[in-house]
């Protein structure tokens, strides 16, 4: 009698098993890899939105404050850069003319440097900030007015320009943003005649 003829299972498959395994173990690596990469995407794009809606109640708060500074009789004002003296006067019929809320003086130089800076009023902690608040602004929320000179018949209007900051922003010394959001909003306000200077 003869034995019968027996092969060893486990001989020519090892090298078979560690190379599916070795495949496997790298499609699972750049599974994990491509979804870890796409919730951090997701989350910085969550963190800037939230950045830009804070930068946005921030400049609502600056808008709505000068708004309502400026709605006051000129003495009645809290602050002396929304007087009425101070404010400066724009031709808009004059062809090439442009606000000077534009100017980049506006909102870089100090009182009297030009455009509108020496109506450059920039809102207190107390005035767009709560307790329960986490965040803080890099830069305090301000506004600038001015009045312009508008239509085939001339009349006049107030036009308040006001920036609110993200907390992460930042900028250069010529005041572009480097970094962080900066929202701007306008309005324009049709004041009392009487009260102009």
């Amino acid at each position: 009698m003869s034995a019968p003829f027996v092969t060893n299972p486990n001989g020519p498959q090892r090298g078979v098993t560690l190379i599916i395994v070795l495949i496997l173990m790298v499609v699972i690596g750049l599974t994990a890899a491509s979804a870890m990469r796409g919730a951090t995407s997701s989350q910085m794009i969550t963190n800037n939105v939230r950045m830009d809606n804070v930068a946005q109640q921030y400049a609502e708060a600056a808008l709505r404050y000068c708004e309502s500074q400026l709605r006051l009789s000129s003495a009645a004002r809290a602050d002396n850069s929304l007087r009425n003296a101070v404010i400066p006067l724009v031709d808009m019929t004059v062809a090439g003319a442009v606000g000077a809320w534009e100017n980049t003086l506006s909102w870089t130089a100090g009182p009297g440097g030009g455009g509108a800076a020496s109506t450059r009023t920039a809102l207190g902690a107390n005035q767009y900030s709560s307790v329960s608040s986490s965040y803080a602004p890099a830069r305090a929320p301000e506004c600038v007015a001015e009045r312009q000179r508008m239509g085939a018949t001339p009349f006049v209007v107030t036009v308040v320009t006001a920036r609110g900051f993200s907390p992460d922003y930042q900028s250069d010394a010529s005041g572009n943003t480097t970094h962080g959001a900066v929202v701007w909003l306008q309005s324009l306000l049709n004041l009392d005649p009487n009260d102009l200077p």
